[in-house]
């Protein structure tokens, strides 16, 4: 992603971290990227950094991981776009240039996608920033700008942006992008693959209380999507599937009320 780039200000008054940020905040860190580089351990040092003050060094590695983790370890793309971020925007608290830096990734990867330069895995990482930063309108309003402009690319990552076209209340857009039993198989078969995974892991009753949860969210949220937009004869049909799958007194409370155009708020 592109560096952010600030000129250095010794001015008396300013705070430290202004004070001594140089031309860009990779130039300014003593840290370099070993021969051999780790993903995991890198992440793991960079919040050590944090906690010791060293938030240059810390940004550095986060800016690293960001752009480098995938290219070596594939399996590092949840991480990226949870733990990674959370623990970047933590540094941002007491290190502002960090959170201008992840924000000036984000509006580069905007950038790119209204100049049709995206991939789905780039907007994936827009989201996951918003999201992170506490910015889900900019999520939604970019969104919007694809429907209007890119409605292919739009079709792609729909199931990105679903969550804050939600909250937003954009049931008419959403409307655009459903494709019931398609999306229904997709939420049933994720539901099905965790309860496997469940049976095995050692967590298995958090992993199963969470495949519940997030399947109940999805149908009755694809139901109320359905019956908002005059699509009730679908819905019912969607609800009634739900049902087969899981015995649920929550899931049943969740499907009456979509049932009655009440769309819930996303989960998790």
């Amino acid at each position: 992603m592109n560096n952010l780039c600030r000129l250095t200000i010794a001015v008396v008054g300013l705070p430290f971290w202004f004070v001594t940020t140089g031309i860009s905040q990779e130039t300014n860190a003593r840290w370099t990227v070993p021969n051999d580089p780790n993903p995991q351990t890198i992440l793991l040092e960079a919040e050590a950094d944090n906690r010791a003050g060293r938030y240059e060094d810390a940004l550095a590695k986060h800016v690293w991981f960001q752009e480098n983790a995938l290219k070596i370890q594939p399996a590092q793309y949840g991480v990226r776009l949870s733990f990674a971020l959370s623990d970047w925007v933590e540094l941002g608290k007491s290190y502002p240039p960090a959170l201008e830096k992840l924000k000036s990734i984000r509006d580069e990867d905007d950038r790119q996608i209204r100049e049709k330069k995206a991939s789905r895995d780039l907007f994936a990482d827009f989201e996951a920033i918003n999201k992170h930063v506490q910015d889900p309108t900019r999520t939604k309003d970019t969104f919007i700008w694809l429907d209007k402009n890119d409605a292919t690319f739009a079709g792609e990552v729909f199931s990105l942006a679903e969550a804050d076209l939600v909250r937003a209340k954009e049931y008419r857009v959403c409307e655009k992008y459903l494709h019931p039993d398609a999306d229904f198989e997709r939420s049933s078969n994720y539901y099905e693959m965790q309860l496997e995974i469940a049976k095995s892991a050692t967590m298995g009753n958090r992993l199963l209380d969470f495949a519940k949860k997030k399947f109940s969210n999805e149908s009755a949220t694809l139901v109320a999507l359905l019956v908002v937009n005059g699509r009730k004869e679908q819905a019912e049909a969607i609800a009634a599937k739900a049902e087969k799958v899981l015995e649920d007194s929550n899931l049943k409370a969740l499907l009456e009320k979509a049932k009655n155009g009440e769309v819930p708020e996303p989960w998790p």
